[in-house]
């Protein structure tokens, strides 16, 4: 079973290298889903969630353009797995009458869903085995550490 799920923001935490960024998912039901993810793809959400426009095209910016071009459509987003703590994710496509799964990470699967404004859902075994009640104190807004 799935459930929706929404970002609820970006944020550093502190970890062995200092602060890392962190994607934070919020579920329907309420559940906070936070992934670790790299720098450049925490940009990548961040300025998707502010509506901010480069001036030229991002790499999800012109997977979003490439996928328009080719006449698919992307349905949906699913964060799936969790093995050894690495999250996975598909990206759900429709071409045609075709549906097509691509296998992706996560933190590259939200930044193309925002830009689309698709669905965004988390498998609940996901979360039985990572989610967290409330959001860790010791989070920073990832506007404070640009």
């Amino acid at each position: 079973m799935e459930l929706v799920a929404e970002v609820f923001g970006i944020y550093a935490a502190p970890s062995v290298f200092g602060l890392s960024p962190v994607v934070v998912l919020r579920t329907e039901d309420g559940r906070i889903l936070p992934i670790y993810i790299g720098f450049s793809e925490a940009m990548a959400i961040h300025s998707a969630l502010k509506s901010q426009t480069p001036p030229r095209p991002m790499t999800h910016d012109l997977l979003v353009e490439i996928v328009n071009r080719l006449s698919a459509k992307v349905e949906r987003v699913i964060i799936d797995d969790l093995i050894d703590n690495t999250f996975y994710a598909r990206l759900i496509l429709r071409q045609n009458d075709h549906e097509i799964e691509i296998d992706a990470r996560p933190s590259d699967s939200i930044a193309i869903a925002l830009r689309l404004a698709v669905p965004l859902y988390v498998d609940t075994k996901v979360l039985d085995e990572a989610c967290q009640e409330e959001l860790p104190e010791d989070y920073v807004e990832f506007d404070q550490v640009l």
